[in-house]
This record gives C-alpha cells, structure tokens and sequence, in this order.
C-alpha cells in the first residue's frame, strides 16, 4: 500500500510539473462597449433629447474656383442653427464673400450672409438669417432635405486661393 501512494504521488508530481512548464495558450477578449473614449464623435450627427443635431466642416476651401466651401444639409427639413467661413488667408485680390442657401453645391439662391475680404486677408463671415429672402419660418433658416450651404468668392482679377475652415450645424425637424 505504501508503494501505491509513493507511486501515486510521484506520478502526481509529474503531471503538475509537466502542466506548470508546459506553454500556456493566452486567449485575449476583446468586449465592444457603448461609450466614446474621446471628446471626437465621428458621427455627423448627435441626438440627445429627442433632438438630432448634424454638423459639417471642412480643413481646406476650394482653390481655383468660386466656390470654396460647399457643406450638405441632412436628409431631411432641417434648420440651420449656425454657418461660419473662416479665412486665415482669403486670396491675392480683394473679393466679396457671398453665403447663401442653395439646392445644388455650385448655386448661390438664397442670400444668408457674405461681405467684403481684402486681399491677403483674413476674416471671419457668419452666417445671418435676416437676409433670408425664401423659406423662412421667424427669421430661422429652414433647409430642405440634402440642400447646400454654399460659400463663394467674387471680384478683383487675381486667383481665389483662400485657406481656412467652413463650417455649419443644423437641427433636424423631425426623425
């Protein structure tokens, strides 16, 4: 009986020495959560309260062209809450800013703000629902569905390459 549990014991001793030396398989778990590890959402639109906000920016305007910021309303009546253009350098001749409503990304229908930039300039243009001139609801720009805020430049004989931002944010009216 006492060679029974030596023999036991040794063979016991082996198992375990062989499983602790043996190389272990690490299995990694990888669990998707619901919350943002940043301040960046990559969605362009946010919803809290019932109410869905979109957002458009772009880093560079166009260069070459007229039109040097053209941002896409959402995919359904929204109202435009607030709409900038910032130039860091407008162009090498003077021009008129020009923002406005349209239904494609190349019109200028529906005057909303603009003003005079100086050449080589930098200046900041937002904007204004009191110059609206079409579908209004109390001085408040309302968009259709997939329209454009589009920002162009005018005037003066040089080339349009203005650098700068342009940005906008609408409230969907209904979802």
């Amino acid at each position: 009986m006492k060679n029974y549990l030596i023999t036991a014991g040794i063979a016991l001793g082996v198992v375990l020495l062989t499983l602790t030396l043996m190389p272990q398989k690490v299995i990694n778990s990888v669990q998707t959560l619901g919350a943002v590890s940043s301040p960046d959402i990559m969605s362009p639109y946010f919803s809290f309260g019932g109410v869905r906000q979109w957002a458009a920016h772009t880093e560079s305007l166009g260069q070459a062209t007229t039109t040097v910021c053209a941002l896409q309303s959402p995919a359904a009546t929204s109202t435009l809450l607030t709409a900038s253009i910032r130039y860091s350098v407008s162009s090498t001749t003077a021009s008129t800013v020009t923002m406005a409503k349209a239904t494609t990304a190349y019109a200028t229908t529906t005057l909303i703000g603009g003003g005079s930039l100086a050449a080589n300039a930098q200046g900041t243009f937002n904007a204004t629902t009191t110059l609206a001139q079409a579908t209004s609801l109390d001085g408040v720009m309302v968009f259709a569905p997939s329209a454009y805020l589009v920002v162009g430049m005018a005037g003066g004989t040089g080339t349009f390459s203005p650098t700068g931002t342009c940005q906008a944010i609408w409230v969907q009216n209904a979802y």
